[in-house]
């Protein structure tokens, strides 16, 4: 009973949240929408900003744009709430509702406004790490919740839970479809994978079957700077046992370069935990 009591106080103060984010995204649109198209002229004079009518202003473009409303840690909502996420059963029925919530409340925003509101299931690369940090200011370290330097990507199933791409797939894919401004599935893989184009291509075929508007395939690619040599060697090269490595991943969605000096140390803590989605081979 205290869980569904818990349960019931978060679904009412998200929904009052989703109306204050509606507010405030509303706020700043009216406000970027007031300003002189001298402001950033180069946009509208190069046609940049397609749908721009200089007799209706600079709102005449940016209502195509997206208004977006992010979200992070639901892994560690779930966990708050009923002690468990979405990997299992009672954890996805609860993500289900939560993500409902918020496709439901952007979808009437859409109408109301005849603006583009969407669910963005954002990667969150600083707030990752704020976030946690206002979090433990305020409420401590909860086991499962609080007790790491970031919180998990949107949907995303913890980067620690050992599981193969399919099974990841199978989890993910069925809250994907309740983000209309864009989400990201990935897999991680190790290095060995790039030889074995069958198994690569038979996980991306299941993505696609289970409708992931946007699948990726993790593998790492270090390179020592001493010799040259590539592959996955992390703290130091097999080949000269150099430890001038630089690491390259994809962390948010994109390859940047090493990870340990392009993110901060809640995403790197996150890359440094994530297991490798194997266990099912396929034969070339």
């Amino acid at each position: 009973m205290e869980a569904n009591r818990d349960v019931e106080a978060f679904m009412q103060l998200l929904d009052q949240k989703l109306h204050e984010a509606k507010d405030m995204l509303i706020e700043r649109f009216n406000f970027i929408a007031s300003q002189s198209p001298k402001a950033a002229t180069f946009m509208y004079e190069n046609h940049i900003m397609a749908g721009y009518i200089p007799e209706e202003g600079i709102r005449s473009a940016l209502k195509h744009g997206t208004l977006a409303i992010g979200q992070l840690g639901l892994a560690e909502t779930l966990q708050l709430l009923i002690g468990t996420d979405q990997t299992t059963e009672t954890g996805m029925e609860l993500a289900k509702r939560i993500e409902a919530l918020f496709k439901k409340r952007c979808t009437e925003f859409k109408e109301e406004y005849k603006l583009n509101f969407g669910v963005y299931y954002t990667p969150a690369e600083n707030l990752c790490k704020t976030a946690m940090i206002k979090f433990k200011q305020k409420y401590g370290i909860i086991p499962n919740v609080s007790d790491k330097k970031y919180f998990t990507n949107s949907i995303h199933v913890p980067v620690w839970h050992k599981l193969n791409a399919f099974e990841k797939i199978d989890i993910e894919s069925q809250l994907t479809g309740y983000s209309s401004a864009g989400c990201i599935t990935y897999v991680e893989l190790d290095s060995s994978s790039v030889h074995n184009i069958g198994a690569i291509e038979k996980i991306v075929n299941y993505a696609m079957d289970h409708d992931i508007p946007y699948f990726a395939i993790n593998v790492p690619n270090d390179l020592c700077l001493n010799c040259g040599f590539t592959g996955e060697m992390n703290d130091h090269c097999p080949q000269c046992d150099s430890t001038s490595i630089q690491q390259l991943r994809r962390v948010t969605g994109y390859l940047t370069g090493d990870y340990k000096t392009a993110f901060n140390e809640g995403k790197q803590q996150e890359v440094e935990m994530r297991v490798k989605h194997t266990g099912v081979e396929v034969e070339e």
